[in-house]
């Protein structure tokens, strides 16, 4: 399944005015975003703060080398149309699937590492500028935001990651579109992206309002991998916002983390009417299916019987411009004729 028409049809709005071949000029006619930073002079830019995980981090200058980890955070920075800064990705392995709309600018950038940041390939590409997220990328002890600083490179954390260095009251996907805003801040082109941002927004709210009175919230398992103890979503994952957007209950919302780890034996108890598939690694999705459905001690499970499942890529359950579309899907499979009422 692939992102409804409202997300489509802005990247495609996006990828006509900010894109460019490579070694090409940006044309006159339709300057992107980073062509309307690239033109003024560095001095003449004025510094920007911006909440970094609760605290104010200042960005004196626009970021010229930039080096972003992991599928979704990359996703978010070429939606902004901010390609042409990218001299590197990490945390990319063949089995994260990007938006086929993006393959062909990320062709073009260097792979550092297809697993952990590196910081001698980070410091190696000259980059400036750093785009992950705790357990995305940095880690107590390995690549931090300070060990990146020492080196004189900035870096922006992923908000949702955010829950472990500190205490957070929810996850929204209002958390995704407050990152690409901020982003956009520190590239100087919060006028650029604004309507896209919006774009996004509105059809966040229609779906909100839409669900936000449903009688009934299905109860929903987040299956992300693992078969003897099965890795799953918590209270602070984006899961949990999205499931929550399109009127139903994750049943592992009482774990305070992001991707805890669950066990069967609560999956049988709390008995989930669907089950969210998120398809990365092996087995692939239908291989999750599969497990799943053959697992003796689910064979009661509502889920299964029903053989009600929802795939998500990785891209599409973690933080991206993609949940919002992503979700109001699972709100159509979850609440039909809710959904089929009208387009935002």
């Amino acid at each position: 399944m692939r992102p409804a028409g409202l997300y489509a049809t802005a990247l495609a709005v996006l990828l006509a005015a900010c894109s460019r071949h490579e070694g090409e000029a940006p044309r006159a006619s339709v300057p992107g975003p980073a062509a309307a930073v690239a033109a003024a002079e560095p001095a003449a830019v004025a510094p920007v703060t911006v909440e970094v995980c609760g605290q104010p981090v200042a960005y004196p200058r626009v970021p010229q080398r930039v080096v972003t980890h992991d599928v979704n955070i990359t996703e978010m920075f070429l939606f902004l149309g901010l390609g042409e800064y990218l001299v590197g990705t990490s945390g990319i392995p063949a089995d994260k699937e990007i938006d086929p709309a993006f393959r062909a600018q990320l062709a073009r950038v260097p792979s550092l590492s297809r697993g952990a940041m590196n910081l001698e390939a980070i410091v190696g590409a000259r980059a400036d500028f750093v785009f992950g997220g705790w357990s995305y990328g940095f880690r107590p002890g390995q690549v931090t935001p300070e060990l990146l600083a020492r080196h004189g490179i900035a870096s922006y954390v992923l908000t949702e990651s955010c829950i472990h260095v500190g205490p957070r009251q929810r996850v929204s996907m209002d958390d995704t579109l407050a990152d690409l805003r901020a982003i956009a801040r520190i590239f100087r082109i919060e006028r650029q992206a604004e309507p896209r941002i919006q774009e996004l927004e509105r059809a966040l709210r229609d779906l909100e309002q839409r669900t936000q009175a449903v009688p009934q919230r299905p109860r929903v398992f987040v299956y992300d991998s693992g078969q003897d103890i099965p890795v799953t979503s918590g209270r602070y994952g984006m899961p949990q916002a999205m499931i929550e957007a399109a009127g139903g209950r994750n049943i592992f919302d009482d774990i305070p983390r992001n991707w805890p780890r669950g066990n069967w034996e609560d999956v049988v108890a709390r008995d989930p009417e669907w089950i969210v598939i998120v398809d990365y690694g092996q087995p692939d999705a239908q291989g999750k299916i599969d497990f799943l459905l053959h697992k003796p001690e689910l064979a009661g499970v509502d889920a299964v019987r029903h053989r009600r499942f929802f795939v998500l890529t990785y891209a599409e359950a973690t933080p991206g411009p993609r949940n919002v579309a992503r979700a109001r899907a699972l709100a159509a499979a979850l609440h039909p004729a809710l959904m089929a009422a009208g387009r935002p």
